[in-house]
């Protein structure tokens, strides 16, 4: 006996534009998907890439933050020869040295000591890998007597450009007052920017600023 197939029969399965249409939608489907976790994983990387840049400069900028926070500049008279408390040089070589007398040298602990300290940060270039260091020094004073051994030590490295201007205590405003090179005797300048530049990452800089404002803008008593 023959069995005829009814029009419902026929329909009952796909057709094959119908299937090659799937198949194209879920293809977009999966590119699209596939994009997006390429882009995460690539965003991902970069940010691991970044951490140690990242940590590194907040830590030198909390730790230079706490020390000029409490700058010292000790009362002194006229006829007293003394270097200034706070000094501020930069060589047109990009070499920069900044020294100034402190109530919290925060890198060693040594905070709360009651002992004023002489902190000197020096950014040069290293000679054996030509890459730009930093190089820490503290000396804690007694009266006019230290205290200890002075002695450097590497605390950063690997970045491209450091900028420190400090704001002179005389002039009236920030905006015209900044200064590449200072020394200051009896005040303490008005505040520090500081600008840390890291080198690129393909395309993009890494570069990082920091306003710190100093507090106390007349002379110390000595403790």
């Amino acid at each position: 006996m023959n069995h005829e197939y009814t029009p419902k029969e026929y329909h009952q399965g796909f057709t094959l534009i119908e299937i090659l249409l799937v198949m194209l939608i879920t293809s977009f489907l999966v590119l699209g998907v596939n994009a997006a976790f390429r882009q995460t994983h690539m965003l991902w990387s970069r940010v691991e890439m970044q951490r140690p840049v990242y940590q590194k400069t907040r830590m030198f900028f909390n730790t230079i933050t706490e020390e000029l926070l409490y700058i010292y500049i000790p009362e002194m008279n006229d006829n007293q020869q003394q270097s200034a408390p706070f000094t501020l040089s930069q060589s047109t070589h990009g070499s920069v040295k900044l020294s100034f007398l402190t109530m919290n040298p925060a890198w060693k602990n040594t905070a709360g000591s009651n002992f004023p300290a002489k902190v000197s940060y020096e950014f040069t270039t290293d000679s054996d890998s030509d890459r730009m260091i930093l190089l820490r020094s503290e000396q804690l004073f007694s009266g006019e007597k230290s205290i200890g051994s002075d002695q450097k030590e590497l605390i950063l490295e690997g970045f491209s450009e450091i900028t420190i201007q400090a704001a002179d205590p005389d002039k009236g405003s920030l905006t015209d007052s900044w200064k590449n090179n200072l020394q200051c005797s009896k005040r303490p300048p008005k505040a520090v920017k500081i600008l840390l530049k890291w080198p690129k990452d393909k395309q993009e800089d890494f570069n990082f600023e920091t306003i710190i404002k100093i507090v106390s803008q007349g002379q110390i008593t000595h403790p």
